[in-house]
């Protein structure tokens, strides 16, 4: 008899939850993506930005994908960053063991060789970070990024998407 009780609550719990997410499905996601090609420049700057308002209390789970895409020429190291964060620009989550949970980066030896020109190689990327969020505010978030020693640095297809999850869910 216990047994069905708990259950019989747990799905009264449930269905009781479902127009509250229902509610928030509206707004519960923002994408921005592209353009399809993104110059990376040599010093820190916002390469793509989202903006998006909380409709609760909760989190905001950011995810940002896509391709980076460099032309190198053997003799040459190559360095990149990209970093997802609120500050425009910001790329401090690229230094080496500062515990980062929220960039990526690469080194191109100098000792690869040479990429054909026009077409490059290519480094997949994708960074997720979960953000606590309040009520009504609302949120802007910056892909950061910055390359050198490349011929050309590009972001190819790059994408951010904000997905809100009501704090009920995250507990």
């Amino acid at each position: 008899m216990n047994i069905r009780a708990i259950s019989l609550a747990a799905a009264l719990l449930a269905t009781a939850s479902l127009p509250k997410l229902a509610s928030a499905q509206n707004s519960a996601v923002v994408q921005n993506r592209g353009p399809i090609w993104v110059t990376v420049p040599n010093s820190p700057a916002s390469l793509e930005t989202v903006i998006a308002k909380a409709p609760a209390n909760g989190y905001f789970i950011v995810t940002t994908t896509g391709s980076f895409i460099y032309e190198h020429d053997e003799g040459t190291q190559g360095w990149f960053c990209l970093a997802l964060s609120p500050i425009a620009g910001n790329t401090g989550a690229c230094v080496p063991d500062s515990g980062s949970d929220s960039a990526v980066r690469g080194d191109i030896s100098s000792g690869e060789p040479s990429t054909v020109p026009g077409f490059g190689a290519t480094t997949p990327y994708s960074i997720v970070r979960t953000y606590p969020v309040i009520a009504g505010d609302t949120y802007t978030f910056h892909l950061n990024g910055d390359a050198t020693g490349f011929i050309g640095a590009y972001l190819f297809q790059p994408s951010i998407t904000v997905l809100y999850v009501p704090s009920l869910l995250a507990e």
